[in-house]
């Protein structure tokens, strides 16, 4: 028999547009750099942190251990705490400021939200509760797991499992949608889950490099979500 699968959303350049904040980002973080004595422009700038992503550098993690890694490779021993706290209160700022749902993510939503119970699971602060509310987003999603609420963070199963429990639906009923290889597809397809790659975000540097890092299914846009779902058959 048929049934209609659950579908979880991850939000950082999945659901939420982060470009403008990215954009931002590089830029005074670059300009801090400089006053460190980095001496690198932004082409220079965009292929070390282009390769710090694609080789995995980060682990896990995301813009404070960019920041770190950054530093690491631009500047003298030593520079990454203190260049850290500089720029933590801009980063902190511009996430206010600047992240937002992509275009396409509301009509997505709604689309999918006829047939399909939502959900997300999130390596996010809690500030991006302000962000959902104002957009009127809460009422698509069923559940809503982030890890600064819950004390979880992807890619550890637990935080998966623990949406799953919300949402009272085993792994293989789920379809997982993320933009990162290693805390979204590779640990929904080991739980096993069907899972959509978002491609329009700086992870599509990443390239698989285990089976379980291989998605289901790939997408450019959110707007291809939903003829997709439609291929998918949940038992």
């Amino acid at each position: 028999m048929k049934s209609s699968p659950f579908i979880f959303f991850d939000l950082g350049q999945t659901l939420v547009n982060e470009w403008d904040f990215i954009n931002h980002f590089d830029a005074k973080f670059l300009e801090l750099l400089n006053g460190f004595g980095a001496r690198i422009d932004i082409r220079n700038y965009h292929a070390v942190r282009d390769s710090i992503i694609r080789d995995r550098k980060i682990g896990h993690g995301g813009v404070r251990e960019l920041v770190i890694e950054l530093c690491k490779a631009l500047l003298p021993p030593g520079y990454g705490d203190p260049v850290l706290r500089r720029i933590d209160l801009e980063i902190k700022q511009a996430r206010k400021s600047l992240f937002r749902f992509a275009d396409d993510a509301e009509p997505t939503l709604q689309k999918l939200s006829d047939n399909h119970e939502l959900g997300i699971i999130a390596n996010q602060a809690e500030d991006i509760m302000g962000l959902i509310k104002s957009a009127g987003f809460e009422k698509y999603f069923k559940v809503m797991v982030i890890s600064s609420i819950v004390k979880l963070k992807k890619p550890d199963p637990a935080i998966f499992q623990l949406a799953l429990k919300q949402a009272e639906r085993d792994a293989g009923q789920c379809i997982m949608v993320g933009d990162r290889l290693d805390t979204d597809i590779c640990p929904a397809n080991s739980l096993g889950m069907t899972t959509i790659r978002t491609t329009d975000s700086l992870f599509a540097l990443q390239q698989p490099i285990s089976k379980c890092e291989q998605p289901t299914y790939t997408a450019s846009r959110l707007s291809e979500i939903p003829l997709l779902v439609e291929k998918i058959i949940i038992k």
